[in-house]
């Protein structure tokens, strides 16, 4: 609680403290990262070991003229992690290739491309965002006469694949473990491995924030043509780029080609040199963006209205249908968690084969959840709030059985409560500029280190309207009953708030600072997170 006399300047000490962050070399390397660079593998918990072996192994096929093949991923971070790793070998003169499938073949590494590979010549198999959990299938490759370099950050299973090497942890996202890789290899940039890093909601902390804080600036200023080009498409100023725009406009524009089309169509993006090749591509990606987010809307009142004629319910949302694009199940299964609060599974439902995406909530890991039914389901990973399946459709009533049962068991009303964690209760008068400019030292914010909220109790409001094309967003002018402080505050998404209030019964507000720029002024404003009624009209 903030009181009379409070001082400003220390709210960054209360907002590390919220965060943990303690001691003096903790503050020091929150405050201003290490340059990534510096990672070592103990920092990682890499095995130096592992890592030895596979730069040995990739300089010998460099040297050799041996065929390698970059096997990646569909999604964002996969997209990323391949092009960094192939551009650093394509620099050190590898005769290496990138190869990322289709969604619809699905995730992982395939025995038939192996094969494919194989007959091609390719001795030197590189997995990125992939391969932790491909026993079977490094198995078969290394009976082909194949080596398999796995760099991967998701969980393993019972056993690791018996690869020639390697590159793992959990404490990188997918192309952070490529960058990791490349990094010892020759000297890649940090602008791709940021986009994954963002994308793939990793915590930003500890290597990760080192990896942003340091990136974001050459996403800023970056020679890529294929990202210039993205960003005018997208509307994005390259000035004010951060990780909002990495998370919610570049992430999806990337993703979209896989999801709808061919991921090798974004990889290309970010890989060429030639200016009409750039415009290109950007114009396609961002075109299956628009078509991306018509069908996840359409797909997700679909999801909501079958899960609501199932009983609306359940602990776990789990719904199927023949008529959901195997690439937008992710984007539908986090909608609905975010709507209802509790895990979903979304599945593609195929003539034999299904398809599943899933996404959960704190309190409740979905990977385990998923790897006890294991003995019904074919290949599956992921992590605790987010995994993907395939299953025989015949199966798909008894899974869902199963999967209801665990949630039953292990989903209590206190987890399926969501809880805003507020930084600090304030009054008003303490939300300056110099108060918004003390909490950018805490950027990049994101997944591990959200933006700073703050409470605010007893507001009167003297002015509400609903704005946007659908009446969507609440738009009001506040004001402090201690301080007679005023300012807009604006709620996105929370129109259906506006016919419940009254000017005549005051508030409490939790917010984060939102800074308005138009035509060379600027406005500081409160971002509504939650608003209620005010248990009392007087002071605290």
């Amino acid at each position: 609680m903030a009181k009379e006399g409070f001082d400003v300047s220390e709210i960054i000490r209360i907002l590390l403290k919220n965060r943990e962050i303690n001691t003096d070399k903790e503050i020091e390397e929150f405050l201003k990262p290490p340059s990534p660079y510096s990672l070592k593998p103990e920092h990682l918990k890499i095995s130096l070991v592992d890592l030895e072996k596979a730069v040995k192994r990739i300089k010998k096929a460099v040297k050799n003229n041996e065929k390698i093949i970059i096997y990646g991923d569909y999604d964002t971070d996969g997209v990323c992690a391949t092009a960094i790793i192939w551009e650093v070998l394509y620099q050190m003169g590898a005769k290496v290739m990138p190869f990322i499938p289709k969604r619809e073949e699905g995730y992982g590494m395939k025995v038939e491309r192996i094969d494919q590979f194989a007959d091609e010549g390719v001795s030197l198999i590189i997995t990125v965002d992939q391969g932790i959990t491909a026993y079977p299938q490094v198995d078969h490759a290394r009976k082909m006469g194949i080596d398999v370099i796995v760099t991967d950050h998701h969980l393993p299973g019972e056993k690791k694949p018996r690869a020639f090497s390697i590159i793992h942890t959990t404490a990188l996202s997918g192309s952070g473990v490529s960058w990791f890789l490349a990094k010892n290899l020759g000297n890649p940039d940090l602008d791709l491995v940021t986009i994954g890093t963002v994308a793939d909601m990793l915590p930003l902390t500890g290597a990760n924030r080192a990896i942003v804080y340091h990136g974001l600036p050459k996403l800023r200023n970056t020679k890529r043509l294929g990202l210039k080009k993205l960003y005018d498409k997208a509307g994005i100023s390259s000035e004010s780029l951060g990780t909002y725009e990495i998370g919610f406009i570049i992430g999806p524009r990337i993703n979209a080609s896989g999801r709808l089309d061919d991921p090798m169509e974004s990889l290309r993006l970010l890989l060429t040199s030639k200016e009409e090749r750039a415009l290109s591509l950007a114009q396609k990606i961002d075109e299956q963006n628009r078509r991306r987010q018509v069908l996840t809307e359409e797909m997700t009142i679909h999801a909501r209205n079958l899960w609501f004629s199932q009983d609306g319910k359940s602990k776990l949302i789990f719904v199927s249908h023949t008529s959901y694009e195997e690439g937008i199940l992710g984007l539908i299964a986090g909608k609905l968690v975010e709507e209802f609060y509790r895990p979903a599974v979304v599945i593609a439902q195929g003539e034999r084969y299904s398809r599943a995406s899933a996404r959960s909530i704190n309190g409740f890991n979905i990977i385990e959840a998923i790897r006890s039914c294991s003995d019904i389901l074919g290949s599956h990973g992921g992590h605790a709030l987010a995994a993907g399946f395939s299953v025989e459709t015949v199966r798909i009533e008894e899974l869902k059985t199963r999967l209801l049962e665990i949630a039953e068991k292990n989903l209590n009303e206190e987890i399926l409560t969501p809880v805003l964690k507020i930084d600090l209760e304030m009054d008003l008068s303490f939300v300056s500029l110099s108060l918004f400019e003390i909490l950018k030292k805490l950027e990049p914010f994101g997944y591990g280190n959200p933006e700073p909220l703050f409470l605010s109790r007893n507001l009167i409001i003297f002015d509400a309207q609903t704005v946007g094309d659908k009446n969507q967003h609440l738009k009001l002018k506040v004001a402090s009953l201690l301080s007679r402080t005023t300012f807009e505050a604006i709620g996105f998404g929370m129109g259906g708030f506006f016919d419940k209030l009254s000017p005549e019964e005051p508030v409490d507000i939790v917010y984060s600072l939102l800074l308005e720029r138009w035509n060379n002024s600027s406005s500081l404003k409160l971002k509504i997170k939650d608003i209620r009624k005010s248990k009392n009209g007087e002071k605290d």
